[in-house]
């Protein structure tokens, strides 16, 4: 059992190989498109035809009509009358909206996991922590990559299976924001520390976990915000912090990759 949940914790490691799974077309194009949209290559508003994906991918319409049906689902397409499909708008409100649920969710998670936490996972975390750091600079998608992995071998100790569902959904709708903010950042910035996060775990301070986790998630609120207008479609002002209200952005689409 620590042999297996070692190997687990090792998974972090850069480059390490996948095994091999077979897939089919809907998955291609889903797993295509959705990360497409969420790395900012798809940007939000764009139009998304089914002949030009079709083509992207290699594949028949019927399979890339099921995939955008399934992004629909995750919120990360919606469909207008009479023009298609397009890449879901970035709204404030909808950030603001996932990140307290995100607030919600991952301090429930926190406390089902801290009964779990052993040396061997905050050895891990530290190791997570500072491959983000060599890493920030170099690769920004591996250190997205890295940043999920380190909440989430605390999450997947809580042993719920739907906490960790909805909050997997939660993060794909994090990280379309959280590159907006992060080209604005630098390695200091203070949403790219964990330290007291990870000492309080240490320290088997449940109390200080939580209140470390929650000011990591309201300080990266206020990033977006410094990174997102924050006018509704009235030119009105939307209040700052969780409590905000709606404001939609969306982008005009780049015509060389437009779809």
């Amino acid at each position: 059992m620590r042999s297996a949940r070692r190997q687990e914790l090792s998974e972090f490691v850069l480059g390490e190989a996948e095994p091999l799974e077979l897939i089919t077309a809907v998955d291609v194009a889903y797993k295509g498109i959705r990360s497409s949209i969420l790395s900012g290559d798809f940007e939000p508003g764009m139009q998304l035809k089914l002949q030009n994906l079709g083509n992207r991918y290699s594949i028949s319409l019927i399979p890339v009509r099921e995939a955008l049906r399934l992004l629909e689902a995750e919120g990360l397409v919606e469909s207008v009358r009479n023009k298609g499909a397009r890449v879901a708008p970035i709204s404030m409100a909808d950030a603001l909206d996932v990140y307290r649920l995100r607030l919600i969710l991952e301090t429930a998670a926190l406390k089902l996991a801290f009964e779990h936490v052993d040396d061997e996972l905050i050895q891990t975390l530290q190791q997570y922590q500072r491959a983000m750091r060599e890493t920030f600079s170099v690769n920004r998608d591996t250190y997205l990559a890295l940043h999920q992995k380190l909440h989430f071998g605390i999450y997947n100790r809580s042993g719920s299976k739907w906490t960790l569902k909805i909050l997997a959904l939660l993060w794909s709708h994090s990280e379309r924001w959280r590159r907006l903010s992060l080209a604005k950042l630098d390695l200091n910035a203070p949403t790219e520390d964990h330290s007291h996060i990870i000492a309080a775990l240490r320290e088997r301070n449940l109390r200080a976990a939580c209140t470390a986790l929650e000011h990591h998630i309201q300080v990266s609120v206020k990033s977006l915000e410094s990174t997102l207008p924050t006018t509704n479609k009235d030119g009105a002002a939307t209040p700052k912090g969780l409590r905000a209200k709606p404001a939609t952005v969306t982008r005009r689409p780049r015509t060389k990759s437009r779809l």
